[in-house]
């Protein structure tokens, strides 16, 4: 069992390591495998404590995948913020990090063939991203994202 389970971690951080270097972002590759073991060591630990410790019938190791989930929502929304010209940034590397995470815990709960083509898919477009011109198939409208302030003490517009 203790390798099985290293198996699973190993492979999530060598996942979450490839990801990490994929997606260019700030936070680095390491981040990324270590969100991605993390996740993994908390479905191996979440089947293996509530197939130990709680009756036949009532294991629930969706319980701690649903805090990991919260977890790296709140961790993620840390990583983005406004630039320079009020443009969006982060964005990529805050999916990036939540979907390792997801990976992590599919890798823990023994789906590996799943989170492998899921990998296949998030490189796929991390790598061709970058070849397609998205301003000529969309238009150039579709180049930046912006918020706009208004000043404090305008009436919002409804």
């Amino acid at each position: 069992m203790l390798a099985i389970a290293v198996a699973k971690i190993a492979a999530a951080g060598l996942l979450g390591l490839i990801i990490g270097k994929a997606s260019k972002s700030d936070p680095g590759a390491r981040l990324f495998a270590l969100v991605a073991m993390g996740s993994a060591l908390m479905s191996v630990v979440s089947t293996e404590f509530f197939k130990l410790y709680v009756l036949p019938g009532m294991i629930d190791p969706g319980r701690l995948a649903a805090q990991v989930i919260s977890a790296l929502g709140f961790i993620g929304s840390g990583m983005i913020w406004l630039g320079e010209n009020k443009e969006v940034r982060g964005t990529t590397a805050a999916a990036s990090l939540w979907l390792t995470a997801i990976l992590g815990m599919l890798l823990g709960a023994e789906l590996t063939a799943f989170s492998v083509g899921t990998v296949i898919f998030v490189l796929m477009v991390l790598f061709l991203s970058d070849l397609i011109d998205i301003d000529k198939i969309l238009g150039p409208e579709t180049e930046n994202m912006y918020v706009q302030e208004k000043p404090h003490g305008e009436e919002k517009d409804e």
